[in-house]
């Protein structure tokens, strides 16, 4: 959890009888409404509240101040610190430098302040970016709670409270972890989601519950105990229906989520019989770090593996560019908008879409297949999704898993594609000849900024629209997805 420590003028702003000014208000609403962030304030503000001449207003303040958690035992500003960032014979002047100093010392990661004079003095200390003014604070702290993770239109983000525990999905999980259904109650007060699905009955079918922990954590009930980090745990991961590739979809929202909170490693227990979900983990980095003993709701103790993706290896979602060809593949709008949902700021949703049976949209492994004459395509190898029509733009990367060719019948094609393409069988039949190619690969990304067609013509990456896959200088593409 981040700590934040708030300057007493900031407080005062909050809690006295004006009106509060409004980007204090979305300020708080940011910071309150999260779980992330622990709001602090030093002892010293109780010094500084001390100076307020009208009584009853001092009282006042005293009572509402005092709800926040205080900064035990906080380290004084030593005379050097005071030197080095200038302190005059004004009682205020130590209180702000004792307030600056604990952002020094590392008791608190952030310090918001619209002192002018504070910040100047953070400056000499290279602590500039810790110690912010409101909009720089909402400026930093924003986009980190609007930034929702973009699902699939069959998963639902929702409160605990919806979701009725008495679901018979539910019974694995209070048989294998005694005091399942506290925890959930627990959380469920809390206020905390779950992503989930349902079947056409309504019951659950799929649930997925993430949570970000610090570096307080207790990790001493594992074999090996984790050293203290910032994590992405994967709380609760259950898939009843595997055939339509949902593990994947819930793999690409974890990934999207240690992204957004800025991780560097994600873990989940798992029992060793959990083989389906063991499997889907490992191909996209999970690999086992240690294991922990998990009392069962008969008392029995049954060891879990624990599994750990390192963020910032070289599996999904990262890649390099070195000792790679890079193609772009074009791909006609109606295609691009099924396969890549992702990259539709709009999208005509289908009855499949919506219950989840649109298996190459849930995907991470998809197929494309084309007729293109092509040999140089390889493993490894990075695709650039070209969506053409109205687009015109690189939309998507992709990175080879499979090239498979010499199809005898359009029946193999589509059976090794099925769950993967959005080519029907009537249609692979339709278009089917011995040059069929069948391209497996990874989805990896969606460009935030699609390259344009003008872009690629004006960087020499192409010379005229391309109606077929073609291979283009990996630099040069490089260049223009990093700027």
């Amino acid at each position: 959890m981040i700590k934040i420590l708030l300057d007493t003028n900031l407080l005062i702003y909050r809690e006295d009888h004006s009106i509060v000014d409004e980007r204090v208000l979305e300020l708080t609403k940011i910071l309150y409404d999260s779980n992330k962030y622990k709001i602090v304030i030093h002892p010293s503000t109780l010094e500084d509240l001390s100076h307020i001449k009208n009584s009853n207003e001092r009282n006042i303040l005293y009572s509402k101040v005092k709800i926040y958690n205080i900064i035990d035992r906080p380290p004084k500003a030593t005379d050097d610190f005071n030197e080095l960032v200038g302190c005059s014979k004004i009682p205020n002047d130590l209180i702000d430098n004792n307030l600056l100093y604990a952002v020094y010392k590392d008791c608190v990661s952030y310090f918001i302040t619209n002192d002018s004079k504070l910040r100047n003095k953070a400056k000499k200390i290279n602590l500039r970016n810790r110690v912010l003014s409101i909009d720089d604070a909402i400026k930093l702290f924003k986009p980190l709670e609007e930034k929702e993770i973009r699902t699939p239109a069959f998963i639902q983000s929702e409160y605990l409270y919806n979701i009725d525990l008495d679901d018979v999905f539910f019974d694995s999980l209070k048989s294998d972890y005694k005091g399942f259904e506290n925890w959930y109650k627990k959380k469920s007060q809390e206020g905390k989601k779950a992503y989930i699905t349902r079947d056409d009955k309504n019951n659950v079918s799929s649930f997925l519950m993430t949570k970000i922990e610090n570096e307080n954590e207790d990790y001493s009930n594992f074999k090996e105990p984790f050293e203290k980090n910032i994590r992405l745990k994967i709380a609760t991961f259950k898939v009843a229906n595997t055939g339509n590739r949902i593990g994947e979809s819930y793999i690409r929202i974890i990934i999207n989520e240690a992204i957004k909170n800025k991780v560097n490693e994600i873990y989940v227990t798992v029992f060793e019989k959990q083989e389906a979900l063991i499997y889907l983990l490992s191909e996209y980095g999970f690999v086992q770090k240690t294991t922990k003993m998990t009392e069962k709701s008969d008392s029995t103790i049954e060891e879990e593996l624990v599994l750990v993706k390192n963020m910032n290896d070289n599996t999904y979602p990262n890649f390099n560019w070195s000792n790679r060809n890079t193609f772009i593949v074009p791909i006609r709008q109606q295609y691009h908008e099924m396969l890549f949902p992702e990259s539709e700021t709009f999208n005509q949703l289908s009855f499949g879409d919506l219950n989840g049976m649109n298996t190459y949209a849930n995907a991470i492994k998809k197929a494309y297949i084309c007729k293109a004459h092509t040999k140089q395509i390889r493993p490894g190898d990075i695709l650039l999704f070209y969506a053409s029509e109205y687009k015109r733009s690189i939309t998507t990367i992709g990175i080879v898993d499979a090239i498979f060719t010499n199809f005898l019948f359009p029946g193999d094609l589509y059976n090794m594609a099925k769950k993967r393409t959005v080519y029907s069988l009537n249609e692979i039949k339709s278009n089917f000849s011995s040059n069929s190619k069948l391209i497996l690969f990874k989805y990896y990304t969606t460009l935030e900024n699609p390259i344009s067609y003008n872009k690629l013509i004006e960087n020499e990456i192409l010379i005229n629209v391309p109606i077929s896959i073609v291979k283009v200088d990996s630099s040069k593409v490089q260049k223009l997805v990093n700027c």
